[in-house]
């Protein structure tokens, strides 16, 4: 009976260690959705703008405490990689246990 309580123990501390980890990674895939989602919508409210109105008065433009642990980062490239092309960079930062980023990149052309 001994023998059957130890082995017991063991596999529910395993279970337990599991249980744990599968909280932490359900909680990254989370924030890197929220994150993703973030530079999505701002990408699509540039992109439904028309081309000369694709800018900010600051170059990168920072938003910060989106959320209360985002940031977001847009830099828009003028005449780039093409002239009459706009490349637009929206960077979402946070931070939890470590620094954490997600980088969306798209291309705007004039009258297109």
């Amino acid at each position: 009976m001994l023998i059957a309580v130890t082995i017991l123990a063991v596999g529910l501390l395993a279970v337990a260690g599991l249980q744990t980890t599968a909280i932490k990674g359900n909680f990254q895939g989370g924030s890197t959705t929220r994150a993703t989602a973030l530079a999505e919508d701002q990408i699509e409210r540039l992109r439904n703008r028309d081309y000369a109105d694709i800018t900010f008065a600051s170059n990168p433009f920072v938003q910060t405490n989106l959320e209360k642990i985002y940031t977001r980062e847009t830099f828009i490239e003028t005449d780039t990689p093409l002239p009459d092309l706009k490349r637009i960079t929206v960077t979402v930062r946070w931070r939890t246990d470590r620094q954490h980023q997600v980088v969306l990149r798209t291309i705007v052309a004039n009258g297109g």
